[in-house]
Parts: C-alpha cells; structure tokens; sequence
C-alpha cells in the first residue's frame, strides 16, 4: 500500500497543488526551491581522450598528504586537466575560499612539475568542444604549440 494512499484530488486542489504535478504550485505558502541540473563536463573530455587511446583519472589524487584532486589527470604525462565552473555565476572558483584553495592547488601542481590546463563553461559553446580541448591535450603531449 502507498504511503499517501489517502489523498484525493480534492484533498491536493484544498493545498493549493496541482493534482498532475505538485512541485510546480504556485500557492505561495509552499514554494520549492529547483535545483538546476548540473551538467558533467569532465565526462566528455575522458571520452575523447580515450577515444584517441590517451588514458585518463577523474578526481585524481596527486598529492597523497593534500586533499586536493584535479578534476582529469594524465597521470603518465603529468597533465591535469581543470574545469572551472560558476565563474560567471559567482560560483566556488570565483569566490574568496575557494579561488585561495584553487591557487594553493595549482601552484602545489606547479611545484609538483604538472602541466595545468583550465577550462570554463563558455568553451562548452561549439560544436565538438570536447575534441577541440582533446587535440590541445594531444599536442601538449606531442610537445607542439599551435600559434
């Protein structure tokens, strides 16, 4: 038997709810705050690198006394792929803690000799993003620069 096996569309119409779907009301007495949808960018990138044959770690550990994880590693290369998100809605990466706690990161990958690429969400725009940041990873391995 269903937990709420007593309501009645009559009983949901007297909340204020819509019988079809009660999260969207607009009783202002029960407000629902939605949570958008966080969309997973790290899961492309990992994709088309191993699409390519290149092995990589989601959260890797790189430092085994330190807390911090890059986003993608390449461990073999010593490549550390990071995706900052919120930076144009005053996200963790933008605000006073979490920027400090992201510059301790990279300046400990830095001393640690990883090569540390950074992304944002507007590179996600174009068509085929994810093999366009792959190719920049492919060349950082192959050592060529494109100017």
């Amino acid at each position: 038997m269903s937990r709420f096996a007593g309501w009645t569309s009559a009983a949901i119409r007297n909340l204020g709810l819509s019988s079809s779907n009660p999260i969207t009301n607009s009783n202002p007495k029960f407000k629902v705050k939605v949570k958008a949808q966080k969309f997973d960018y790290i899961a492309p990138i990992k994709t088309a690198l191993s699409i390519i044959g290149i092995e990589s770690v989601r959260e890797y550990r790189f430092l085994h006394d330190r807390r911090f994880r890059f986003d993608l590693a390449i461990p073999e290369h010593h490549i550390a792929i990071e995706f900052e998100g919120g930076t144009f809605s005053n996200g963790r990466h933008t605000r006073g803690k979490g920027y400090s706690n992201d510059c301790k990161k990279y300046n400990l990958a830095t001393m640690h000799n990883w090569k540390l690429l950074r992304y944002t969400v507007d590179r996600t725009k174009k068509l085929n993003w994810e093999f366009e940041i792959t190719n920049e990873i492919k060349n950082l391995i192959e050592n060529k620069t494109e100017r």
